[in-house]
Order: structure tokens, then C-alpha cells, then sequence
């Protein structure tokens, strides 16, 4: 498969006349709102829950890719992420540092590739790539091997 050398994509974000909104993009909706402990209902994720989600899906789909491509042969994944958000006055919120941890599970006999495609997941997610230089970013490799 040839990757095209340009992506683009579009997101709308509409007030729900309330304490959050709803996201649009390409046919796809997504909610968002303000956590109860800043004055709001709390009734879907909050935009930082929504940037880890934006941060997994993209290790997730970049070790896919390479599972696909390779014919990796993988039991289960798991991706994880934590944000260090910190209040620095007075310009507000900054994150501090992000750790993500691809956990997969794995064959004796597949176990090396599962671990390429991790290696190569945390090495080109392009979403991680992007915010490297601004956001400290660590991202931890275990594969389980199974009997």
C-alpha cells in the first residue's frame, strides 16, 4: 500500500447551549464537555481525555498498520496514557509531560515482531512525532508472551 504524502482533515465544534459541545468531522460526532470541579455537567470526555484518546488511537493505529504489513500475529493490545497537567500562573494550564505504555500480548513465536510493531508504533505515530518537541513524551514497550 502506497501512503499519500498529504492528509487533511476538518473538525467543527458546536456549543450544546450547555457546558460542552459536540465535535464534527467527516460524518463523525464526537462529545466533549467541562469537568464538574470547573462548573460543568460532565457528561462526556473533557478536550485533554479527548488529546490521550486522539494520542492511543494513533499508537494503536500506527501498530496496526505495522501488525497488518508485517503479518504479525498479536493475542490482544492495550494502550494506556497519562497526562501531567500543571496550573502555572498566570497563563494558565500547561501539560507537563505525557507517558503512554503499549502493552501487548503475543505468542512465544510472534513475540518479536509484536515488539517491531510496538517499536515502530511508539517511533512513527505521527501525532506523537508532532508534539515531541513541546510536550515531554515517553512511551513504554511491554510484550507478553503467552505459552
Amino acid at each position: 500500500m502506497r501512503l499519500k504524502e498529504r492528509l487533511s482533515y476538518e473538525a467543527e465544534a458546536q456549543w450544546d447551549k450547555e457546558t460542552g459541545g459536540e465535535v464534527t468531522s467527516n460524518g463523525f460526532k464526537v462529545g466533549f464537555d467541562t469537568p464538574s470541579e470547573y462548573g460543568g455537567n460532565e457528561r462526556h470526555p473533557c478536550p485533554d481525555q479527548l488529546f490521550l484518546a486522539s494520542i492511543t488511537g494513533c499508537l494503536m493505529n500506527t501498530f496496526l498498520y505495522y501488525r497488518s504489513h508485517l503479518g504479525a500475529e498479536t493475542e490482544d493490545i492495550k494502550i494506556t496514557a497519562e497526562a501531567e497537567i500543571e496550573l502555572v500562573n498566570p497563563i494558565g494550564y500547561r501539560i507537563k509531560g505525557i507517558d503512554a505504555h503499549i502493552q501487548v500480548w503475543s505468542s512465544e513465536e510472534e513475540a518479536d515482531l509484536n515488539r517491531t510493531c510496538a517499536e515502530r508504533a511508539r517511533d512513527y505515530c505521527h501525532l506523537t512525532k508532532s508534539i515531541d518537541d513541546a510536550i515531554p513524551l515517553k512511551v513504554q514497550v511491554t510484550v507478553h508472551r503467552n505459552q
